[in-house]
């Protein structure tokens, strides 16, 4: 399917996606501040198991469990809830859509008035 402007019927269409960008950014730092309490767990998660290795398994245990347990963890899960909303928010409220033809914003879903 090919997407045409409804103004001047060109092809040209470029996707903004907006919204998408800032919650998925957003998401992602909010993700990885509140990844920071699952980050200690990690950390002592890793520091627990790294002790069979001695006192350099525990500090890489520590910081290898602190890194995956929280702020990985958290921000991927931040970025993808965020972008995911995003999407929602530039497909059914934002002008999403830029004709690169004519200039003119639209969305492909027009608003309703009842």
């Amino acid at each position: 399917m090919s997407l045409l402007c409804p103004k001047c019927q060109s092809e040209k269409i470029d996707i903004k996606n907006t919204a998408k960008k800032a919650g998925g950014t957003i998401g992602t730092i909010v993700g990885s501040i509140g990844g920071v309490a699952a980050a200690v767990n990690g950390a002592r998660i890793g520091a627990v198991v790294g002790t069979m290795f001695g006192p350099f398994g525990t500090t890489i245990g520590g910081a290898t469990g602190a890194v995956i347990g929280g702020l990985v963890v958290g921000g991927i899960a931040g970025g993808t809830a965020g972008a995911a909303l995003g999407e929602v928010v530039d497909e059914n409220i934002l002008d999403n859509y830029h004709c690169l033809s004519c200039g003119h914003e639209f969305s492909l879903h027009p608003p309703q008035f009842d």
